[in-house]
């Protein structure tokens, strides 16, 4: 159809026929098959180029012709058709002969389809065919056929187009030039649906017509683009941009839209209002233009052609500059609706009506008919987000405003204005306005949404105070109005909070209306009582009429104003003698003076000498020469001389008055002088010139009366707006009179030469009032000489010119006084000039002008509003000590006095202050962790302290509404994170919260897992919980705790069974037949701890279902801690064997496989872990046979009962011997043995050990030998123990036989012997005796005091660890005391102690105790074999000694053989062996370790060092020493938190180069970290201590690392690229160091599974470094390629130190 139109077709036909149609079926039959489908349109036939596309589009689109068997195409004389042949698609053309050609000239498509289809529902293709016509330019009809039957027709009528008027005040081109609005036509449009519907049921016939009328405004666009921009256009579209293109708006008024239709037929979609309309590309897309108009133009889809494409830069551009069009169209139509509006109003209701007359019936009607139609158009042009993209809606709707230079028109009371000249209504002020237009109620009530949004984006306002001043304004208020608004400000004034600029602006405007004068009231200043002053005289200007102050009190005259007072007699007379009459008629001056007299004694004496001040400045006196001064006035008595002015008065006024006024009752001797200096027509020139001539002779009284007389006139210059430096009071001398009567003419204005100024041209220029001065002024001439004497000013001062500069109004003298400022600077004002100086002369960005010291040189000091000097000043800057930014106490001062209000704000005010950071000292950060001002939302009322919110983390732990969030972005953030802003609460806070609402964390916080973690955090704590009592009180008492309760789905769990049946079905499930274990059902309980039960017996959870506790170490110890118990001590067993007990070969055979493996089952348990040593083990313990044991269990608290039958137990017989009974049924159940077993040999038995001793017990030796255990030693552990029992004896007969000979009795000698022995285990016997045989009184005192100086040999060498098991480490250079840490602190004590002989084993420190010495046998050795096939074995300096290895170098399998490991076991079910997946059950544990890693949270660090011994079967025994840490949180380097030593001073270590070290081991632990192990950068810590032992230490999952090893050890090498040779190969210092602190990092990971350094330490450990060194090799590599480009491209200038955001970095010098 856009086609056909196109083509100039005014009609369409589209002919869908069926199968067999019949001429004689008058009813059409809708649910007919189509089998073609027939396309007419009546415009010009096809062309030759017209074909040939027409066959490149079928050609193009194959697919949409798969479901045709033909396309036939006629048009003229020629047609086409296509048609497929094997997947084929071909065209053949050909001529229609002369006989078959369309007589009617129309264009055919014949659509021939493959498969019949369902004939279209017309209610979805009707309103797509109305669309389509909405636009169309002529295309007037479309008729829809079915077979013969014209089922639907819809017409288009249009009136001829009217042009459209364009203001001036609208843009007409787009942003970037490249549309320009030429001209708008608008045209009216009615379109006609005639639609034929055949009933359902009934069959019968009915038609419809539907009838809608719009508009359309078309605008008329040329195009102009650069050729660059065209060719990317052809380019991309395949077309070259046109010349001149057209935009159209479719849009339906209120008239329109009141005739038209309802809005539910076939033209729903062309009638969009009140929804969006759509983008039309010659048919509509699915892209919504934002308001309720459809637009149309020439837009550039996308390939799907659904929405505009705006990826394509080119694209983007084009269509954002039609869419401005659309904008500007948009804002065109309205305001042409509204200029129509506008005359409607003027002619209907303005016309005929007066402004202050009500409407009548037909001015209301009209009045109500244009608030609809005005109402429509706001509610039409109202933009909202457009979809899919929100561009096309923003864009139209912000050109909507912006292509405008006025306002957008509304109706209102006052006729079609401005927004910006309309007021939303106030009622409380409507009693003054009259000229104020408003917003009609309907209107505003229609539209209240958009108002709102206008309102907000300040384009419309309400009623207010100011518009009660713009009414003022407009116009005088009669004095009834005048007086009620006083009326109504008394009682206002006192509610209000009016800035002075207000108060001062109402009275500017508020103007008094008393006869013919007007005057505003700020003038008035006085209100008049008659008993004081004359009301039938003139009164000064600044007084309320007394026909308006009459009516108030004289306390209102004072509410109303402060500044009204009583007019008195001192402020009457400096008016009444500036009255031209007083200086002219006698009659005038002589009542003044009357009026003086009369009230003369009530005044005081200084304003008596104000008003003589004034009196006797003025020619008020009547004499017989005229009016004359009082000084020049004589009483009636002076004759002297006939000529003099004497005075005449009807009645003579109080004569003290006229003398005090200086009226003369003589003659003064220097008359003639006087009388020259006043007299009227000299020339003051002439008098310089004389005078000049005779100064010599002039006395020096003379000369200060010249200074002191108003003798010399200023130069007449332009109107200036600066004032003139007030001049100096001065009496002016008498001068002679004139020698007639007649007055003088119009007197010169004069002044004393101290207030007049050189005649030059800069003075002049600057207003300054100079002297009047004729001829060139020469300052070396004697009457220059003369002028300067007297006073004549060569420049004005400091203070005048900055006066200039701050109060001049005149911009023009404002400029130049402040260029002749600095010109004079260095010559006349530097030595003045202090930058102290308050006055405000400095003109700075925002227009205002500041004082010196009141604004900076820096651009961004404007985001916190201080003022900034402007740009063109700011190179004056260094000589006005202007600084450059307000110092750190201002800055927070500022914060204090003026928070940001709005969230945007804030981030541009934190990261404004996150610049000034290396200015805040320690007290300034104090304070800003104290104040509120950090904004949670825009209302600006809700502001709170860094302290108490944290920041927003997308992966936080907690619900957001559980805590107070924000988050102004990351340079923001990092400002907060120094003033106190926390990632998570502390500790303390966590738990207070989760106590007093532990339902909130667990509903509210992600579920059970993440409560979970919360636990966990406050289990790691409760080193810091425990020194608040009051809060451990509260934990012991809430409900807070998880409790778990299992229960199995398909056993029956009625309560009321009996325990006796309970003890039968657990016979029946007996054998651990699983087939009857349910699906298990876990439900948790929130609970106190003493209602929760720890699980060391998964079993017993299993049979009694309590309410139990996670079975997470960390978890258990807090729930133990706040009182929980463990299920087993709540559970008595008794065990029953049946049948006689008999040894068999089963009990033999276990027997012996009990004494062999001994060692290897108390490996890990230290003794004082057991009841029974290894010794007991392997000699007291008996193992029996028997037929059946039954296993009876009773839970206490519930008293229920469980019986089953078991496969081992443990029993006493009557002589206390301890019996392992084990059954004869089925194969030996190594569980059942290895669980009885710990229940006997463990004071505190949990289920991995029984998991642990199950699989020793399973595993054959040579599988445990592969696996790394020393079985050898273990074997031979009893021979040796044999050994030395028996040397241990010959030794102590040897010893009783010396003693013996020393005179001492065998009892006596035997008794010393077994008190040393108790001091001394370890000390050979044989010394004892010897040592005691010496010795002759006091033997054991004596003997122990030398052993304690001197030392002892000690028994057994070969077991050297045992014998040296308290010996502390060796040492490393520099050294810190150790320390002991809290229980869930892991260490690596120390580097590899320096001087320990390989082959002797003695003295192995920590870390070579819990790498090589435990039960895994030599893995140190092979991780060394690892890292020597990567970057060869170390050289080292001080010889083989120096190098620590395990009992063997390497064996076979490697490292994989610790694969036959068991990793944490599972705990809810019987393990009976290895399980399939065991290696990936092991990697998963692994990675839960890696995950379970935590932050420290900024946690101050405070451990106290522990040495705990460790008991191991294969090494004996060793101490485990853990040295203690004293840090302090200091900051961040980079992403990681970083501490000190408590006893390091921060600025002293964070120095420029130490910032560039820490930046580079951050980066190799953070490689590490992300690369290799998958850990978040919050749970990895550095920290330097100065003299600590540890490397690295494990704190409750938090990761810490000694920034001080990494240099010690040569790993930082400044680039890190420095090569060397190890074993004959390459290595950088930098892979030499990731290598160290990978295994140091898996060192410490393996401390989340186990604390002390021993075999199972051993076997984490490996397990991470296996599993984790192929992701190490990979990091490696990819490391060394970066290393190397960066190392070929870097240089030393370019390298950047890491910036540690919350330290202070030190200025370079």
């Amino acid at each position: 159809m856009q086609n056909s139109d196109d083509a100039g077709a005014k009609g369409v036909e589209i002919v869908f026929e069926t199968a067999s149609p019949s001429s004689h079926e008058t009813v059409p039959y809708f649910g007919s098959k189509i089998t073609r489908v027939l396309f007419k349109n009546n415009g010009m036939d096809f062309r030759p180029e017209d074909w040939n596309r027409l066959k490149k589009i079928a050609e193009g689109n194959p697919d949409e012709l798969v479901l045709l068997v033909s396309d036939f195409v006629s048009s003229g004389k020629e047609c086409m058709a296509f048609y497929w042949r094997n997947d084929q698609l071909y065209a053949k053309r050909a001529a229609i002969p002369e006989e078959e050609a369309q007589k009617d000239g129309w264009t055919t498509f014949l659509l021939d389809l493959r498969e019949p289809i369902d004939m279209l529902n017309m209610d979805e293709f009707g309103p797509f065919l109305a669309r389509s016509l909405g636009f169309t330019g002529n295309l007037r009809d479309i008729s829809v056929y079915l077979d013969h039957h014209r089922v639907l027709n819809i017409s288009k009528k249009m009136r001829e187009p009217r042009p459209m008027t364009l203001p001036k005040t609208m843009y007409m081109t787009s942003p970037q030039k490249i549309f320009t609005l030429k001209s708008v036509d608008l045209q009216s449009v009615q379109m006609d649906a005639t639609r034929m519907e055949v009933s359902r049921w009934t069959r019968e016939l009915s038609t419809t017509t539907t009838t809608i009328f719009l508009r359309t405004a078309s605008g008329n666009l040329d195009v102009k683009v650069s050729k660059q921009f065209a060719a990317e256009m052809e380019r991309t579209t395949k077309k070259y941009p046109p010349s001149k293109t057209a935009i159209q708006i479719l849009y339906v008024g209120h008239d329109e839209k009141q005739a038209s239709a309802e809005n539910k037929t076939i033209f729903k979609d062309l009638v969009p209002f009140p929804e969006q309309g759509r983008i039309f590309i010659g048919f509509p897309t699915h892209q919504t233009t934002g308001f309720c108009s459809h637009v149309a133009g020439r837009f550039i889809p996308t390939v799907e052609r659904e929405s505009l494409d705006f990826v394509d830069k080119s694209l983007q551009i084009w269509n954002h500059e039609l869419l401005s069009m659309a904008g500007l169209l948009s804002r065109a139509l309205y305001e042409d609706e509204l200029s129509q509006i506008g005359n409607l109003y003027n002619e209907m209701i303005l016309a005929h009506q007066k402004p202050d007359e009500l409407d009548d019936e037909t001015s209301a009607t009209a009045r109500e008919w244009l608030e609809k139609r005005a109402l429509h158009a706001l509610q039409a042009f109202q933009f909202h987000p457009s979809t899919p993209s929100p561009q096309v809606g923003h864009y139209i709707d912000a050109y909507f405003f912006r292509m405008s230079t006025l306002a957008l028109s509304t109706l209102s009371s006052r006729g079609v204005k401005e927004l910006d000249k309309v007021r939303i209504p106030e009622p409380t002020m409507a009693g003054f306005l009259r000229n104020v237009a408003i917003i009609p109620t309907s209107v505003y009530s229609g539209s209240e949404k958009f108002m709102d949004k206008l309102e907000r984006a300040g384009k419309i306002h309400r009623v207010s105070f100011k518009d009660v001043l713009a009414e003022l304004e407009s116009r005088a208020l009669p004095e009834p109005q005048l007086v009620a608004m006083l009326k109504w400000w008394i009682d206002y004034r006192p509610r209000s909070t009016l800035p002075d600029a207000d108060v001062n602006a109402f009275f500017q405007l508020a103007l008094v209306k008393s006869g013919d004068a007007v005057k505003p009231l700020s003038m008035l200043q006085w209100f008049v009582n008659p008993k004081v002053t004359p009301i039938d005289m003139p009164l000064p200007p600044n007084t309320v009429p007394y026909e308006i102050t009459r009516t108030f009190t004289q306390p209102d005259l004072y509410r109303i104003s402060g500044k009204w007072q009583e007019l008195n007699l001192l402020e009457w007379t400096k008016f009444i003698v500036n009255e031209s009459e007083f200086e002219v008629s006698p009659g005038f001056a002589e009542k003044v003076l009357h009026v003086l007299s009369r009230g003369w004694g009530q005044l005081s004496e200084p304003q008596q000498r104000a008003i003589i001040a004034m009196l006797s400045l003025k020619t008020c006196i009547p004499t017989k020469n005229g009016m004359k001064l009082p000084n020049e006035s004589y009483f009636k008595t002076v004759t002297l001389f006939p000529d003099l002015p004497v005075m005449i008065f009807n009645k003579q006024p109080l004569e003290k008055l006229l003398v005090s006024m200086g009226a003369r009752k003589s003659v003064e001797l220097q008359l003639v002088f006087d009388r020259l200096v006043n007299a009227g027509s000299w020339d003051h020139m002439q008098l310089v010139k004389y005078l000049a001539s005779v100064r010599d002779t002039l006395s020096s009284g003379e000369m200060k009366r010249l200074k002191a007389t108003s003798i010399f006139p200023r130069e007449d210059l332009e109107k200036t707006k600066v004032p003139p430096p007030p001049p100096p009071k001065a009496e002016d001398a008498a001068s002679e009179s004139a020698a007639t009567p007649t007055p003088p003419a119009a007197p010169i204005k004069r002044y004393p030469a101290n207030t007049l100024y050189v005649p030059t041209e800069e003075h002049a220029a600057l207003g300054l009032p100079v002297i009047e001065w004729k001829g060139r002024w020469r300052s070396t001439s004697d009457e220059a000489k003369l002028l300067l004497e007297l006073g004549l000013l060569t420049h004005p001062s400091l203070e005048v010119v900055l006066g200039m500069v701050a109060t001049s109004t005149d911009k023009g003298v404002q400029a130049k006084a402040l260029q002749y400022f600095f010109e004079q600077f260095k010559t006349q004002y530097s030595a003045k000039y202090s930058p102290k100086n308050q006055v405000a002369f400095l003109p700075t960005t925002s227009g205002s002008m500041e004082t010196p010291e009141g604004c900076y040189t820096n651009p961004a000091c404007s985001v916190m509003d201080f003022p900034v000097l402007r740009e063109d000043l700011r190179v004056h800057a260094s000589s006005l000590r202007i600084r450059e930014n307000p110092d750190a106490a201002k800055l927070l001062d500022r914060l204090a006095k003026s928070p940001p209000t709005t969230k945007e704000k804030a981030r541009l005010v934190f990261e404004t202050l996150s610049k000034f950071q290396g200015e805040f000292l320690h007290q300034h950060w104090a304070t800003l962790r104290k104040l509120k001002f950090i904004p949670l939302d825009d209302s600006g009322n809700s502001l709170v302290e860094p302290q108490s919110c944290y920041f927003n983390k997308e992966d936080s732990a907690f619900h957001p509404d559980l805590l107070t969030t924000i988050d102004f972005g990351r340079t923001a953030n990092l400002f907060l994170k120094n003033c106190g802003v926390k990632d998570e609460p502390t500790p303390l806070e966590l738990t207070q919260l989760v106590v007093r609402s532990p339902q909130d964390f667990l509903n509210r916080n992600g579920g059970v897992e993440n409560y979970k973690s919360i636990l966990r955090q406050i289990a790691s704590h409760m080193h810091i919980i425990r020194t608040n009592k009051a809060l451990v009180n509260e934990m012991i008492r809430a409900q807070f705790l998880l409790g778990e309760k299992r229960i199995n789905q398909d056993l029956d769990e009625d309560s009321s069974t009996s325990s006796q049946n309970k003890d039968t079905k657990g016979a029946e499930a007996g054998e651990g037949d699983s087939s009857n274990m349910g699906q298990v059902v876990v439900q948790y309980k929130l609970a106190r701890a003493s209602e929760i039960y720890l699980i060391d017996d998964t079993v017993l959870q299993q049979i009694f279902t309590p309410l139990s506790a996670p079975m997470e170490s960390l978890l258990e110890t807090l729930y133990e801690s706040l009182g929980s118990t463990w299920i087993s001590k709540q559970v008595n067993e008794i065990s029953r064997p049946q049948g006689a007990i008999a040894v068999t070969r089963r009990s033999e055979t276990l027997q012996e496989l009990i004494i062999e493996r001994a060692p290897l089952l108390l490996s890990d348990h230290p003794s004082n872990r057991l009841n029974f040593d290894l010794d007991w083990l392997t000699t007291k313990l008996k193992v029996r046979q028997v037929p059946d044991i039954q296993l009876r269990r009773e839970f206490i608290p519930t008293k229920e009962t469980h019986t089953e039958p078991t496969t081992a137990c443990i029993v006493q017989d009557q002589s206390k011997g301890y019996y392992l009974l084990v059954t004869a049924k089925g194969d030996m159940d190594y569980f059942d043995i290895a669980d009885a077993l710990a229940k006997l040999l463990l004071k505190k038995k949990k289920l991995n050990d029984s998991i642990w001793w199950s699989n020793l017990l399973f595993t054959s030796l040579l599988n445990l030998k592969r696996k790394g255990f020393q079985v050898d030693r273990i074997l031979n552990a009893k021979k040796a123990e044999k050994a030395r029992i028996e040397a241990a004896a010959k030794a102590d007969a040897a010893a009783a036989a010396q003693a013996a000979s020393n005179g001492l009795g065998p009892k006596q000698t035997a008794d010393y012997l077994a008190q040393l022995k108790e001091v001394f285990p370890d000390c050979d016997p044989s010394f004892l005796l010897d040592a005691l045989s010496r010795e002759t009184q006091d033997h054991v005192r004596r003997v122990t005091e030398k052993l304690l100086d001197s030392g002892y040999p000690r028994v057994n060498n070969n077991n050297s660890n045992r014998g040296n098991s308290n010996t502390a480490p060796a040492p490393v250079p520099g050294s810190f005391p150790t320390e002991k840490p809290t229980p869930t602190v892991s260490t690596i004590s120390t580097l590899p102690p320096d001087t320990t002989p390989s082959g002797s084993g003695q003295n192995q420190g920590p870390l070579s105790a819990g790498l090589g010495g435990g039960g895994g046998g030599g893995f140190f050795s092979r991780l060394k074999s690892i890292r020597d096939t990567v970057i060869g074995r170390p050289v080292s300096t001080s010889g083989p000694s120096d190098i620590v290895t395990g009992a063997e170098t390497s064996r076979p399998g490697g490292v994989s053989g610790i694969k036959g490991t068991t990793p944490q076991p599972p705990t809810n079910s019987v393990v009976k062996g290895f399980a399939p997946n065991y290696q990936e059950n092991l990697e998963q544990s692994l990675k839960n370790a890696v995950s379970n890693c935590r932050s420290n949270g900024r946690d101050d660090i405070r451990s106290e060092p522990t040495a705990s011994q460790v008991s191991e079967v294969l090494t004996n025994s060793y101490c485990d020493v853990k040295p203690g840490h004293q840090l302090n949180f200091a900051g961040h380097a980079g992403e990681l938190e970083f501490y000190l030593d408590k006893s390091c001073d921060a600025d002293e270590i964070m120095t420029k180069e130490n910032l560039k070290s820490l930046a580079r081991f951050v980066r190799l632990l953070m490689t590490l970290a992300q690369d290799v192990f998958g850990l978040v950068p919050e749970t990895m810590h550095v920290y330097y201590d100065p003299d600590g032992q540890a490397i690295a230490f494990n704190r409750g999952g938090s990761l810490f690392f000694n920034w001080r090893y990494y240099v010690a050890l040569g790993h930082d090498d400044g680039a890190g690229l420095a090569k060397k040779q190890v074993q004959g190969k390459t290595v950088t210092a930098r892979e030499e160091g990731l290598i160290y602190w990978f295994f140091t990092m898996a060192h410490e990971l393996a401390h989340n599974f186990v604390g002390d350094h021993n075999s199972k330490h051993e076997f984490y450990f490996s397990s991470f470094c296996e599993q984790y060194l192929p992701a190490l090799m990979t990091a490696m590599a990819v490391k060394a390629v970066a290393e190397t480009t960066t190392a070929a491209s870097a240089t030393p200038a370019t390298s950047t130190p890491l910036n540690i955001m919350d330290t202070p970095v030190p200025k370079p010098n």
